[in-house]
C-alpha cells in the first residue's frame, strides 16, 4: 500500500487567511481604541431623586492622544431611567453634554443605582469597538428618605 501525501486545499488556505486578516484588523481597531479618552468632567447631580422631572446633565470630553476630538459621535445609555438624547456630537474642545432623565420610583420600582455608560462612537476603522466610560449615579426616594 502506498501512503498518500495530504494537500490543503486551496478553501482552507483562503479560509485560514481570510481568519487571520479580520483578527488583524480587530487588534488595530481594538488598539486604535485604547488610543482616545472618554472621561466624564462633571455630573450635575450624582444622587439624584428618582422622579423623572429630575434632569442630569452628564458633560464628557473626548481626547484623542491628549488632543481634543470635535465632531466626535457620543452615544450615552443608562440601565434604567432615559436619556433626553441619546446621541450627541462633541464641539471643537472635545466636550459633549448628555442629559439624563431618572424613572419614576414606585412600589414596584424601588430608587437603586443607575450606570450611564457613555462610548465614542467615532474612533472605529474597521470594526465597531468604541472607547467608552460609565458613571453611576445613586438614586434617591421620590420622598427624600435615604
Amino acid at each position: 500500500m502506498e501512503k498518500k501525501k495530504r494537500k490543503i486545499g486551496l478553501k482552507y488556505i483562503v479560509a485560514g487567511a481570510l481568519i487571520l486578516f479580520f483578527s488583524l484588523c480587530w487588534l488595530f481597531d481594538w488598539l486604535w481604541a485604547k488610543t482616545y479618552d472618554v472621561c466624564v468632567v462633571s455630573v450635575s447631580d450624582e444622587a439624584p431623586r428618582a422622579d423623572s422631572s429630575v434632569r442630569v446633565e452628564i458633560v464628557v470630553r473626548v481626547t484623542h492622544f491628549g488632543k481634543p476630538s470635535a465632531g466626535h459621535d457620543i452615544y450615552a445609555l443608562p440601565t434604567a431611567g432615559s436619556m433626553v438624547a441619546y446621541m450627541t456630537v462633541t464641539d471643537e474642545d472635545g466636550y459633549a453634554t448628555v442629559v439624563y432623565t431618572p424613572y419614576t420610583e414606585t412600589a414596584f420600582t424601588p430608587a437603586r443605582d443607575v450606570t450611564v455608560t457613555i462610548r465614542d462612537q467615532s474612533n472605529s476603522v474597521i470594526w465597531e469597538i468604541n472607547a467608552a466610560t460609565s458613571v453611576t449615579l445613586r438614586l434617591q426616594p421620590k420622598s427624600g428618605e435615604a
